[in-house]
């Protein structure tokens, strides 16, 4: 059985309990604790260190260095300010406070990562955005910008 909601108009939220026993919906947890803020995507680039040679007779050189630094980006949306009344967890305020008191220059220490059970790694954060895309709209978008440490296994 199916449920839609339909909302009066535009900027209404309703928050609607989920409960996923089954691992439906992509967990991240930081710094042992579940990023608790809405989350609509991420991205993760990694990639090795290597340079390929090309010589005059046509044979090619290929040299390994092991693994660069990557990049993980996760975005999400929340309410313009605090949020409303008993919604707090979702403001936007909430992600400034997040990468203030988690950034690399208020840390200094790397942050261990957990991506459901696709695997884990250490990463700092290095960066955010906070935008409002539509200005009649108390709703905005965030991402967090972190760097992640090669993993030696």
């Amino acid at each position: 059985m199916s449920k839609s909601i339909f909302a009066q108009c535009d900027g209404v939220v309703s928050k609607v309990p989920f409960n996923c026993e089954n691992g439906a919906v992509f967990k991240f947890t930081i710094g042992g604790a579940a990023l608790t803020m809405p989350v609509t995507g991420f991205l993760l680039e990694l990639s090795g260190n290597y340079q390929f040679l090309h010589t005059v007779s046509d044979f090619i050189y290929f040299y390994a260095f092991g693994d660069r630094v990557g990049e993980l980006t996760i975005s999400g949306m929340g309410f313009i300010g605090n949020g409303c009344p008993g919604q707090e967890e979702g403001g936007l305020c909430k992600a400034y406070g997040y990468y203030m008191d988690n950034r690399i220059a208020a840390k200094g220490d790397a942050l261990p990562i957990s991506m459901d059970s696709c695997g884990s790694f250490f990463a700092f954060l290095t960066g955010m955005r906070l935008e409002i895309p539509k200005a009649d709209l108390p709703i905005g978008q965030y991402s967090l910008r972190f760097h992640v440490v090669p993993n030696k296994n």
